[in-house]
């Protein structure tokens, strides 16, 4: 599998895919460090940014050195001054974030603790549970780079954005709107409203934990782009001979684990436990055919099928 992007809300624990990594949203002469065919390492330096100097200082800043963020190998440099690269890795993907790529070290953080573990600066910090507006801007006063959660209110989540659902999700100018962005990129793997994160999900990052990860919170409807986690797996793991990567199968069978879309149920997860032959009266007044859905808690949902999604 070269360059698969899995559906929303995926969790895949081998996974080869290409990614470019880049420096985006401002006026900056972006310089790549390594070359076609190179072999690099996650904190590896890969690109070298000369941004803009200011019309105040006399002296031109500090250059920004941008790692890897995963280990693999650089497949070409591209016309903007990205490099991309391949990887053998494993991936959680979210069904809405926000934010640019960023680099860090992979931290599970239970803030419901009594007392729980001081926030580490430079960490992706890993939420079992819903964010809130104070954990962002506890996270931001401690130099974390991103948070991968559950979920989050929709006020909290633009609150703190301080921009409009709709804005971010429709924009134009992808990079432009990520730019006035916080420098905090997020990652909800369920979406909005107080889900936690799926054991699938929490089981895998908490496995890696310290691990370097690259994380992107880009999302956008009208590119179809999701935000997603990556982290390159141990090389022990990708040599050996029997390495495979996962198969991403999007049908929709009995059994699978779905997520339904839109609507009062939008973001709850269960499995199909039935078809229906006939179509589906709903109370909405379409008719159409459905599938019935078994939750976690027992209960059952019944649902148009055109309106669910399977995760992986």
């Amino acid at each position: 599998m070269g360059t698969g992007y899995p559906p929303a809300g995926s969790v895949v624990t081998q996974i080869e895919v290409q990614r470019e990594r880049r420096f985006a949203g401002c006026k900056a002469r972006s310089l790549p460090l390594v070359y076609a065919g190179q072999e690099v390492l996650p904190d590896q330096p890969v690109i070298r940014v000369e941004l803009p100097q200011p019309t105040d200082q006399p002296e031109p800043g500090a250059p920004v050195i941008v790692p890897a963020g995963l280990r693999g190998t650089v497949v070409k440099t591209t016309a903007r001054g990205g490099v991309v690269i391949r990887t053998r890795a494993a991936l959680v993907s979210g069904t809405v974030g926000a934010g640019q790529q960023v680099v860090g070290f992979l931290t599970p953080w239970q803030p419901e603790l009594s007392r729980p573990l001081p926030i580490p600066a430079g960490a992706i910090l890993v939420l079992p549970g819903p964010a809130s507006f104070a954990i962002l801007r506890q996270a931001v006063a401690s130099g974390v780079v991103g948070i991968v959660a559950g979920s989050i209110d929709m006020r909290d989540f633009e609150g703190f954005l301080s921009l409009d659902i709709f804005d971010l999700l429709n924009a134009l100018d992808v990079d432009q709107t990520q730019a006035r962005l916080p420098s905090l990129t997020l990652l909800l793997t369920e979406g909005f409203g107080s889900r936690p994160m799926s054991s699938s999900a929490f089981e895998l990052l908490t496995r890696y934990h310290g691990s370097i990860a690259l994380l992107s919170g880009v999302t956008s409807a009208r590119f179809a782009l999701y935000p997603e986690l990556l982290i390159s797996l141990p090389e022990a793991e990708t040599q050996e001979s029997n390495w495979q990567p996962s198969t991403l199968d999007t049908r929709l069978r009995l059994g699978v684990p779905v997520r339904v879309l839109s609507g009062p149920d939008a973001g709850t997860t269960g499995h199909i436990d039935y078809f229906f032959i006939h179509q589906h009266h709903f109370l909405s007044g379409i008719q159409t055919r459905a599938a019935r859905l078994r939750l976690d808690d027992g209960n059952t949902l019944i649902v148009p099928i055109i309106n669910i999604e399977r995760i992986l």
